[in-house]
């Protein structure tokens, strides 16, 4: 689905806890003990390839982001750039819920502008967003460590934001015509009153990384300067770690090893080449250091699920 709301509602003391999870096309809803809630993933660091936005209705939310802490009270919220590590710590009785959005629908929601002011220019909404937009495309294959607070200044709007939590769970939960353009606007409405209405202070924040994550963050920047190509003393060099250390935190992190990761940076030079250019294949390979186009062919097939010139094909009739 290209969003989801989530709503957590834990009260430890009692033992209790509701989870509900809410999509156009369904909605469950769980009742169960607080510790099975912790059992199925809390205080664990995640990441996942979408934008969080996790907003407090009561109680107490303290959240990791990465290798920090901070605390959020009700009316307040936290996004989270895709990809970034975070866990909501559900130890005091709290009441949260979270939106959950694709990176093409948020695209989708702060383009199409729903009114246009008095000198018929369209009303422009997610500078944050948007903002996050431009610190992920300057590496292709690591999303920034960002994350906004939005720490509240008025109290009297709290139930301005609770008014649209509750029409967006309304409209969502019914089967009629028009539903998801109604949750576009809300969406928009949304975000607007978080971003112009003088309710929040908002900060843009880079993340504290950990050691780990400060390896990988310098490993895929010199990649992506490089486009792939570093020896192991290179990377020693870099990082100030034997090579073999460094390999472990990255196999942990991504799945790949050094040479692989690097292959990845290649590869979607040479993807970026097929959609922006008019490149021939055979010259693309050279020009990435492949002399043998069978190779480069079966490497770019197992990355991507197609070959170069179907890839090519695809993207340009998208």
């Amino acid at each position: 689905m290209p969003y989801l709301i989530l709503y957590e509602n834990v009260n430890p003391t009692t033992n209790l806890s509701t989870y509900m999870e809410l999509s156009e096309s369904s909605i469950v809803d769980t009742h169960m003990p607080y510790k099975d809630f912790l059992s199925m993933g809390g205080l664990r660091l995640h990441s996942h390839d979408f934008y969080e936005l996790t907003f407090v209705l009561s109680g107490e939310l303290k959240m990791r982001i990465e290798d920090e802490y901070i605390t959020y009270h009700p009316g307040e919220c936290c996004l989270c750039n895709k990809n970034i590590h975070h866990v909501e710590i559900m130890d005091h009785s709290t009441e949260i819920v979270l939106f959950l959005l694709k990176e093409e629908y948020l695209r989708d929601v702060i383009n199409a502008n729903y009114y246009y002011d008095q000198n018929g220019n369209p009303h422009a909404i997610g500078s944050v967003f948007l903002h996050f937009f431009e610190e992920n495309n300057k590496n292709s294959l690591y999303d920034a460590k960002v994350y906004t607070d939005f720490k509240l200044l008025d109290t009297s709007c709290q139930d301005q934001f609770f008014d649209i939590i509750n029409h967006m769970v309304d409209e969502i939960s019914r089967n009629h015509s028009g539903k998801s353009h109604m949750m576009k606007a809300l969406f928009c409405r949304f975000i607007e009153m978080l971003e112009f209405n003088d309710t929040h202070q908002v900060e843009v924040h880079w993340a504290k990384l950990s050691n780990d994550e400060q390896i990988i963050y310098k490993i895929a920047n010199a990649y992506q300067n490089k486009m792939g190509i570093f020896s192991r003393s290179e990377i020693e060099t870099l990082t100030g770690y034997n090579s073999d250390y460094v390999e472990r935190i990255l196999k942990r992190s991504t799945g790949k090893t050094l040479s692989e990761y690097g292959r990845t940076f290649l590869l979607k030079k040479a993807a970026d080449m097929l959609t922006e250019t008019n490149k021939k294949v055979g010259d693309i390979c050279e020009t990435l250091g492949y002399s043998n186009r069978n190779y480069f062919n079966k490497l770019f097939m197992k990355e991507y699920g197609m070959t170069p010139l179907t890839y090519r094909k695809h993207m340009r009739h998208l």
